[in-house]
């Protein structure tokens, strides 16, 4: 490997014809002295979101550098610094006048890699982007190897908004047509997901393909990823789809492993706990917990189980898969998500729940119960106690019902409460 091998690598990159890409809402904010990375499930756009960095930028402006390329497969730590030689070989008027991206797609093949990257983000000038497998990107992996000098942006599969976007539907929430169409994808964004890539398949081979991502995540994400501690494979799949048949529902670790110890299965609890945290890490679930400000009631009560996607979910759980109410609730807590709130549910001292507690600067925003549609009075009554009797502990006024298409305002004991259909909060209505 040598320079001029590098150059022809930065170059082809630059000249290469950009690729047709849906753009994503995710903002990238470069930190000074500070390598940023884009972290999430397998297969929810990280590579193309990269891409979009690079096209925002003069293209000139940009050294992107796969690692996998075979002409620098074996490439080693001390000649990483031919990198930007090579670059500013080519241009060496921009050292020290213009600023550089440089782009590193699976850097962490080199052992060593990091006191490179600590050296290039010395300079005001190089912001630097690292891209690679969630099992390499997980939380808190690289920024302990570049000394808390990492901040990561986590993209998720596509919104409601990328979605119309990417089908070329327009945002029309005022005229009956642009309603209709906003109704009818928006039946396709639930039945579909939001992975990217698997649109208009066959509902077989879009089932197949999720099963496909959720086998791939499990093996490499989880067992490969943490190869010394010897995981037990059947364990872990048999633990990991339980966790996802119990989308949008409570769980605790100590039930599900009562039921598989009672399938025949062997094993601490402490293990089914790490494989929770290793779950997590690779972005396959979120697990969120009650809303409350004593720990010990946090620690003691069941946590909500969330997937990445609630198609994949329901491709890989098991029987009739979870029911539209579910899918939903999934779908509402991952816009929460991508909008950074802090989620929480919450359970009164009569066993009413409310599916959300949202807060911002541990502040609470709001509440938002989930329901598939409001078609009888007992549904109501049940949906609305929850949040009235929430709203009186929580001292909370900003109360929503979300629903597939129900709308309306409903005031019950001097609270208001908006009914609001999916597709118009998803987009921000």
């Amino acid at each position: 490997m040598d320079i001029e091998t590098l150059q022809r690598i930065i170059t082809d990159n630059q000249q290469s014809e950009e690729a047709p890409l849906t753009k994503r809402d995710l903002v990238i904010e470069f930190i000074p002295n500070v390598a940023i990375g884009i972290v999430g499930t397998r297969r929810s756009g990280k590579t193309y979101r990269t891409l979009q960095a690079e096209y925002e930028n003069s293209r000139k402006n940009v050294c992107r550098i796969n690692f996998n390329d075979h002409r620098i497969i074996n490439i080693t730590s001390e000649k990483l610094s031919f990198i930007d030689d090579a670059y500013y070989g080519l241009y060496p008027e921009k050292r020290n006048k213009e600023t550089i991206l440089f782009i590193f797609d699976e850097i962490h093949r080199i052992k060593g890699w990091e006191d490179y990257i600590l050296y290039l983000i010395e300079s005001k000038k190089h912001r630097v982007l690292i891209t690679g497998s969630t099992a390499t990107l997980q939380r808190g992996e690289y920024s302990s190897a570049l000394r808390g000098k990492f901040f990561p942006f986590e993209i998720t599969p596509f919104s409601f908004r990328e979605f119309l976007r990417h089908s070329n539907i327009k945002e029309d929430t005022v005229s009956s047509k642009g309603i209709g169409f906003l109704r009818r994808y928006f039946k396709i964004y639930t039945d579909q997901g939001g992975m990217p890539g698997l649109f208009n398949l066959s509902e077989k081979l879009h089932e197949d393909m999720l099963r496909s991502y959720w086998d791939t995540m499990i093996l490499r994400d989880i067992a490969e990823a943490h190869n010394e501690d010897n995981i037990n494979l059947t364990l872990l799949r048999a633990f990991a789809d339980s966790l996802v048949s119990r989308t949008g529902c409570p769980m605790t670790v100590n039930k599900i492993a009562g039921n598989l110890k009672e399938a025949g299965y062997s094993f601490s609890n402490e293990t089914l706990y790490k494989y929770l945290t290793y779950l997590s890490d690779a972005f396959m679930i979120y697990a969120i917990e009650i809303y409350s400000r004593s720990e010990k009631i946090r620690l003691r009560n069941y946590r909500k189980i969330y997937c990445a996607d609630w198609a994949l979910a329901n491709a890989v759980c098991y029987g009739e898969g979870i029911d539209e109410t579910r899918a939903l609730e999934n779908i509402i807590f991952l816009e929460l998500h991508r909008r950074r709130a802090e989620v929480n549910y919450y359970r009164t001292k009569e066993g009413y729940e409310v599916d959300f507690v949202v807060s911002k600067a541990k502040k609470i925003q709001s509440l938002i119960q989930v329901c598939y549609n409001l078609n009888s009075e007992e549904v109501k009554k049940r949906e609305f106690r929850a949040l009235i009797k929430s709203a009186d502990y929580l001292k909370v006024k900003n109360l929503t019902v979300v629903t597939f298409n129900d709308e309306g305002l409903e005031v019950i004991g001097g609270y208001k409460i908006n009914i609001i259909p999916a597709w118009k909060w998803l987009l921000g209505q």
